[in-house]
């Protein structure tokens, strides 16, 4: 049996179906789950969620589109996928989330008061349905104008919604103890993965499986804590060295040592608040 506190993102398993996400999840005991909706909706949603239900499976994200700032015209077909995805939040649990959306030469503060005025009717149609919505802040500057855990913070704040704290994105950041204190109260999910940082003398793209990198995972699992957290810790695999790996084969591995981490920064006889 996994970590209560334990979720592991369908995004670790990318290219496979719903089918094969759930056959893996069966596999190693997994019952928190980070959901993609595109990938429920080619299953079926109605079947998808089923599945889960039966499984005893519960969603800990959902993730969904983000809105092209510079094109308010295909807001409101964003906005319909949200709320499909806020629909599911509150059927199987889970936090729907997007990244903030490219830059399009226009000033941070523009573009976050457009996010904000994109973002206000699914807020408004989350919260009547008790679900969170959050965003992610990333460094992939096709996805995200914001690109620090502590700037996605102010920039979720300005749209009322939470941010997803993810190591894999902020790892870098100067003082990420104290940015992971300062944005505690919204922080909705929290992610992890490793990586080469180049500290021991290697450097590589991507994430890496638990224990391959040089990261100190424990120590940003045990700040997110401080700040009275309560939700689950997903695992987040992705880039070349995964995909070198195989999904599957870095998945299992991962999942393992994310037990042992967890089971270490976190016993399980008080896992659960």
């Amino acid at each position: 049996m996994t970590h209560p506190r334990l979720s592991v993102s369908a995004m670790c398993t990318y290219p496979w179906s719903f089918a094969e996400d759930l056959a893996l999840w069966e596999e190693l005991g997994i019952r928190r789950a980070g959901l993609i909706l595109a990938k429920l909706e080619a299953h079926g949603l109605r079947d998808a969620l089923a599945a889960l239900a039966k499984r005893g499976i519960a969603g800990t994200t959902i993730i969904t589109h983000n809105f092209d700032l510079s094109a308010p015209d295909t807001w409101d077909a964003t906005r319909a996928i949200i709320k499909r995805a806020v629909d599911v939040a509150a059927d199987v649990g889970g936090t729907p989330y997007f990244t903030p959306g490219a830059g399009d030469g226009r000033p941070a503060d523009a573009l976050a008061a457009a996010l904000a005025r994109a973002v206000e009717p699914c807020v408004a149609y989350a919260d009547a349905r008790g679900v969170r919505l959050a965003i992610e802040p990333t460094l992939r500057r096709e996805r995200s104008f914001v690109h620090t855990l502590g700037d996605g913070a102010e920039v979720a704040w300005q749209a009322g919604v939470s941010a997803v704290a993810d190591l894999g994105n902020c790892w870098m950041e100067p003082g990420l103890d104290e940015v992971v204190r300062r944005v505690g109260p919204r922080i909705a999910v929290a992610q992890f993965a490793d990586a080469r940082t180049g500290a021991g003398g290697e450097a590589s793209p991507g994430r890496a499986v638990p224990g391959d990198g040089d990261l100190d995972i424990g120590r940003f699992i045990r700040a997110v804590l401080a700040t009275g957290y309560t939700g689950a810790f997903e695992l987040e695999l992705v880039g070349p060295r995964i995909e070198a790996e195989g999904h599957a084969s870095a998945t299992r591995r991962g999942v393992a040592r994310a037990n042992t981490l967890l089971d270490t920064v976190l016993p399980r006889e008080g896992a659960l608040p």
